[in-house]
């Protein structure tokens, strides 16, 4: 489970990651120190080749009047193979080789035979820095750095890093000039280096990551609190809340969206309860009648007349019960998309005018006056069926509610991109706090069951208005009436 949790996998990842970039940062920085060494050991070892060959002239010119006398030959002024500035070269080195500047600098000095005239450091004129090929480049006037290792005292073995420089004389080498530093103290700071690098990186990240640890403990803290809460939350306490903490950070918009699932779940449960309390009541009454008429017809003999009122009676409340399953399988229906609209062309106000005749029956037994206002033809893509089924539930419900003498208004209504057809009423009205629940299935206006309903047809008219894209509106005043707007889209 440990292994499992998000709090190892994201230190495990953190460590993972730092270990890669403090593996690709020491490589940088041991190659950008090496290369800075070798570097500065080169130019350290040009530099000095360049002040020891200036120094050698010097030296020779000099000494050179002494050397050759009055004798005015060319010959005797060349350094080209000239035993008498192999001695003064030699002499040179063996003055000059104690010159603090030069105590860590071996130095060599080459005729162009490849013969070697001067050494410092006790270095035996026969061990050979550079190779013979490679020391022919040099002759032909190429400076070259060579790294070797050579046995420059008895049975030891030293690194070093090595420059050749030819020194041009009229147009050609007249002696090479060799320099060359062991690389013990770069090779030793190398080391060092790689050292530090290879049991520090491991360390840093081996505390990185007990650090990580533990600050997940502390980022994490909320998450094990709000895994406690929801354990004890169960459809019977959905009013247990998460605490939320404070962090302003995705932990705490979590706790906030789980906050507000919560909410929708305790008000999905609560309505499914009153749901299935309003089913219950609106089976009973049906029920209820049935088992008394049964009853009483069933104490002693009945006429046939009797007999076929108590039928007649049953039938009534059967129906009523038919009519509540039809519309309880018809909402199922539209909630979970199973039925779809059949669109076609409709003439919204020749249906308008079909439902207002099949209603005007209705509206006279209540002695109610049933106004039709629909003007000009207006078509619409829809389902003619189930807008038929919307608005003989609004004009159903208008008539229901409205007393005898009063009036209920369609109307039909359109502009540039909508049609609104209105079902205005005179009836008791709605409070404007109950506005918002009207539509709920089996909404009642208190929780009385003698007060006024509205069952299951404005539920399904409005999810019928949102299948064809429209809404549905409601305005209302008590005691002056309601309106119900529906508005659909010309264009979809």
């Amino acid at each position: 489970m440990f292994i499992k949790s998000i709090r190892f996998k994201i230190t495990f990842l953190y460590m993972a990651i730092l270990a890669i970039t403090l593996a690709f940062f020491s490589a940088v920085v041991y190659k950008y120190m090496s290369y800075n060494l070798y570097e500065s050991m080169d130019k350290l070892l040009l530099s000095k080749a360049e002040g020891i060959e200036k120094a050698i002239d010097t030296y020779w010119e000099a000494d050179r009047l002494n050397v050759v006398g009055d004798t005015v030959d060319e010959k005797a002024l060349s350094k080209r193979r000239n035993i008498n500035f192999s001695k003064i070269a030699q002499r040179w080195v063996e003055q000059e080789s104690t010159d603090p500047r030069l105590l860590d600098i071996i130095v060599r000095v080459f005729t162009t035979d490849g013969l070697a005239i001067a050494s410092s450091k006790a270095v035996p004129l026969d061990v050979r820095f550079v190779s013979k090929s490679d020391f022919l480049s040099v002759l032909q006037g190429k400076e070259r750095f060579d790294t070797i290792n050579a046995e420059i005292a008895p049975a030891k073995m030293t690194r070093l890093r090595v420059f050749s420089t030819p020194v041009i004389e009229n147009d050609k080498v007249a002696y090479i000039v060799q320099v060359a530093s062991p690389l013990g103290t770069i090779e030793t700071a190398l080391a060092n280096l790689r050292i530090t690098l290879v049991v520090v990186s491991p360390l840093a990240v081996l505390a990185t990551g007990i650090v990580g640890y533990l600050l997940g403990l502390v980022a994490l803290h909320p998450v094990g609190s709000m895994i406690r809460t929801i354990r004890q939350i169960t459809a019977a306490n959905l009013k247990l809340k998460i605490a939320i903490p404070d962090t302003n950070d995705e932990i705490q918009h979590l706790a906030e969206t789980f906050d507000d699932m919560l909410g929708r779940l305790e008000h999905a449960f609560t309505s499914q309860r009153q749901f299935i309390e309003d089913l219950s009541h609106e089976l009973r009454t049906p029920l209820t009648v049935m088992k008394g008429e049964f009853e009483v017809a069933l104490k002693k003999a009945r006429t046939p007349e009797e007999y076929e009122a108590v039928l007649r009676s049953s039938l009534e409340e059967i129906n009523t019960i038919a009519g509540l399953v039809d519309n309880l399988l018809m909402l199922a229906r539209l909630d979970s998309k199973e039925i779809t609209a059949e669109m076609r062309p409709v003439n919204l106000a020749a249906l308008l005018r079909s439902i207002a005749a099949d209603m005007k029956p209705l509206a006279e037994f209540k002695k109610v006056s049933l106004i039709l206002a629909a003007g000009r033809d207006i078509t619409l893509e829809g389902d003619e069926a189930k807008l038929k089924r919307l608005f003989v539930n609004l004009v159903d419900n208008a008539i229901k509610y409205t007393p005898a003498h009063g009036s209920v208004t369609i109307k039909l209504e359109r502009d540039n991109t909508h049609v609104m057809a209105s079902v205005v009423d005179t009836g008791v009205g709605v409070p404007k706090e109950e506005l918002s629940h009207i539509f709920d299935r089996f909404y009642r206006m208190d929780k009385s069951r003698a007060s006024i309903g509205f069952g299951l047809g404005l539920s399904i008219a409005k999810s019928i208005a949102e299948m064809h894209r429209g809404t549905i509106a409601v305005e209302s005043q008590i005691g002056t009436g309601t309106k119900f707007t529906v508005t659909f889209p010309l264009k979809y």
